[in-house]
Formats: structure tokens, sequence, C-alpha cells
């Protein structure tokens, strides 16, 4: 018994950590709304969550923002990878204001670069629903 034990602590241990290595990119609530890449959560309000969707709160974060045009293009493939379309992408050397949608939901993602320490750089992520669906994107046909 006493070597079953940490054998089995340690199976526990390694299992969990490649699972959470990978598992992929870290999403908002588990919801199909990306969190920004590479930062952590700092605070949550007005969260809305039915029918195992996300549909409304504002998220910000802290983390670490080297180079703008990266962060947004990592931000945009993430959220189309699940899904989303992109409605507005603007972007400037220090910060950018990013909006997705699908179907009846908006995810705003507003973003500033740490000018004096990158790792101190914020994002702000507003879900809300809209008024007109987006249709899902076309497929062109062949």
């Amino acid at each position: 018994m006493k070597r079953i034990l940490p054998a089995m602590i340690l199976l526990v241990a390694w299992t969990t950590l490649g699972t959470g290595c990978g598992s992929g990119p870290a999403m908002i609530l588990e919801s199909d709304i990306p969190a920004p890449p590479e930062m952590e959560s700092r605070h949550s309000a007005n969260i809305d969550q039915r029918s195992g969707e996300l549909d409304g709160g504002k998220f910000t974060f802290r983390g670490p923002i080297e180079d703008v045009v990266v962060f947004t293009n990592e931000s945009v493939a993430l959220f189309q990878a699940q899904g989303w379309t992109v409605a507005k992408r603007t972007v400037n050397p220090t910060a950018g204001d990013l909006v997705f949608r699908k179907g009846n939901r908006e995810v705003e993602v507003n973003f500033r670069a740490g000018q004096l320490n990158p790792s101190m750089s914020e994002a702000t992520v507003i879900v809300r629903q809209i008024a007109t669906p987006t249709p899902p994107p076309s497929v062109p046909s062949a």
C-alpha cells in the first residue's frame, strides 16, 4: 500500500498536467468565447449565461502584449476557430478594438499595451446580445 499511494499521486498529477497543457486556448467561463491570449482574468461583472451560452458580461484581463499586431492576429484566429466573424478591427501602435459576431451575440475586445511594462497590458471583453442575428458564414460554391 505504501508504494501504490505515491504512484497514484504521481499518475494523477501527470495526467492533470498533460490535460492542462494540451487542452487548447483558455475560454471565458467554459463558453465559446476565447480569453485574450496569454492574459489572466482580473474581474468579471454583469454575467448573463443561458442555455449553455454566454450572452452577456464584462470581463477584464491583464497580461503581456509585446506586439499589438501579433496580439490582434492571435485574437482574431482564436475567435474565428470558434465560428465568430470579424465585424470590426481597429488597431493602432498601442491599442486596439475588435468586434466579433456570432448568431445574436456580439463580443467587443478592447486592449491597450502597457507602454512602460508590456506585461501590465490590459484587455476588456464585453459580451452582449444584438437585435439582428449575424448570418452564418457562407461557404463558397465550387
